[in-house]
C-alpha cells in the first residue's frame, strides 16, 4: 500500500511539473495536488496584481478594483498576484464601455447582471464536476488527471462562449421586438408559468443529500429539456420549482404539461400554473401582477394539475375545462380558473394520454 501510494506521489509529481509548475511550489499532500490542480491551471500566466495593473493603465486602484468588483471578480488584497495581460485588457474595456453613450448608474447595471450570470455558471459547473465525475475517482493519479482535463476544459469554453453569447443576445433581441409593449418599454406580452413538486419538502426530510441532488436533477434536466423542442425559457429553477416565460400559449401549456407527464415519481407529483399578461421584464427576470397570479395558481392546483386563467382560455391552441372560482392569496374577490387538459404544441395533442392527472 505504501509502495503505491509513493507511486501515486511520484506521478503527480511529474504531471505537475509537466504542466510548468515549479518543483520547489509542489504541495507534499497528494490529496492537496489533486484537488488544487486547477489552481495552477487557472492561474497559469498570472504574475500581476491590481495594483500592477493600475500603474500599466493609468487608471486610479480604486477604479480598477470597482470595475472588478462590479463584475463579481474579488480582489482580497490589492497586492495579490490574480491576474495577466488579459485581465489588463478586460479592465481596459471595462472602462470604455462605460462610455458618454450611458449613464454611470447603466453600465454598472450591466455589469452586476453580467456578473451574476457568470458567477452562477461557474458555480454550477464546479458542483456538478465534484458531485459528478470527481466522486467516481479511485485513486489520487486519476483525481488528479481528471481535476487537470476539466480545467482546461473549463478554460477552453471560456474562450468559445463568446460565439454562444451572440447568439443568445441576437435572440433576446429578437424577442424583445415581438413583445415589447408599445406605451411601456419595461413590459412585455408573454405567457409565465410555475411548475413545481409536491410532495418534494416531506421526501426530502427522508432522503440522503446525494438523492435529493439526484431528484432537483433530474427536475431540472426535463425542464431545459422541454424549453429547448419549445419556444419557451427557463427563467430560474428554485429547488423544486421552475419559472418559465414563453411568447406563445400553446408552447407555455406545452410545456407545463410536458412536465406533468415526464415525471412518473410516485412520491413527488408536479402541478403548475400558467397566466398570461403584460410583464415587467428587468435583468432578464420577470414581474408583476401577472406573475404573482401565476405563482397563485400553481399553489392553488392539485398534484398533476395545471391551472389556467380567462387570459388563456381565449387560444384556439390552448384546450381547457372550467375549475370553478378559487381564493387566491393577494386577490380580494375569487378568480374563475380552468384545468389545461392539452395544447395544439403537445405531441399527440388531445390523445387521453395527454389530459391532466386528476
Amino acid at each position: 500500500m505504501t509502495d503505491d501510494l509513493e507511486r501515486q506521489r511520484e506521478r503527480i509529481r511529474e504531471l505537475l511539473i509537466s504542466e510548468g509548475v515549479d518543483p520547489a511550489d509542489l504541495p507534499d499532500d497528494m490529496e492537496e495536488a489533486s484537488t488544487h490542480v486547477a489552481d495552477f491551471v487557472l492561474g497559469r500566466g498570472d504574475h500581476l496584481s491590481a495594483c500592477d495593473m493600475a500603474e500599466a493603465i493609468g487608471m486610479p486602484l480604486e477604479e480598477v478594483v470597482d470595475n472588478l468588483h462590479h463584475l463579481g471578480i474579488l480582489t482580497p488584497t490589492p497586492h495579490d498576484v490574480l491576474f495577466n495581460e488579459q485581465d489588463i485588457a478586460l479592465v481596459e474595456f471595462l472602462r470604455s464601455s462605460r462610455s458618454d453613450s450611458f449613464e454611470e448608474n447603466e453600465g454598472i447595471e450591466v455589469l452586476h447582471v453580467a456578473g451574476t450570470s457568470l458567477a452562477t455558471t461557474a458555480e454550477a459547473a464546479v458542483a456538478s464536476h465534484v458531485q459528478g465525475p470527481e466522486s467516481r475517482t479511485t485513486d489520487y493519479v486519476q483525481h488528479f488527471q481528471l481535476n487537470l482535463a476539466a480545467s482546461m476544459l473549463g478554460l477552453e469554453m471560456g474562450q468559445h462562449l463568446g460565439t454562444a453569447f451572440r447568439h443568445h443576445l441576437r435572440q433576446a433581441a429578437m424577442r424583445q421586438r415581438r413583445t415589447q409593449s408599445v406605451q411601456h418599454r419595461e413590459l412585455v406580452l408573454m405567457a409565465v408559468g410555475f411548475v413545481d413538486l409536491v410532495g418534494f419538502t416531506s421526501l426530502s426530510q427522508t432522503l440522503s443529500p446525494g438523492e435529493i441532488v439526484d431528484l432537483v436533477k433530474r427536475f431540472e434536466s426535463q425542464a431545459h429539456e422541454l424549453a429547448h423542442g419549445l419556444n419557451a425559457r427557463v427563467v430560474k429553477l428554485v429547488g423544486d420549482e421552475v419559472m418559465f416565460v414563453s411568447e406563445d400559449p400553446a408552447d407555455a401549456a406545452a410545456f407545463a404539461l410536458g412536465m406533468m407527464h415526464s415525471y412518473s415519481d410516485r412520491h413527488v407529483v408536479p402541478r403548475g400554473g400558467l397566466a398570461m399578461g403584460d410583464l415587467v421584464n428587468l435583468h432578464g427576470d420577470y414581474f408583476g401582477p401577472v406573475v404573482n397570479l401565476a405563482a397563485r395558481l400553481v399553489a392553488a392546483a392539485v398534484p398533476g394539475e395545471v391551472l389556467i386563467d380567462d387570459s388563456l382560455v381565449g387560444h384556439s391552441s390552448v384546450i381547457s375545462e372550467s375549475a370553478g372560482r378559487r381564493m387566491l392569496k393577494g386577490f380580494d374577490e375569487p378568480v374563475r380558473v380552468h384545468s389545461l387538459i392539452t395544447s395544439a404544441r403537445t405531441p399527440d395533442a388531445g390523445h387521453e394520454s395527454h389530459a391532466h392527472l386528476r
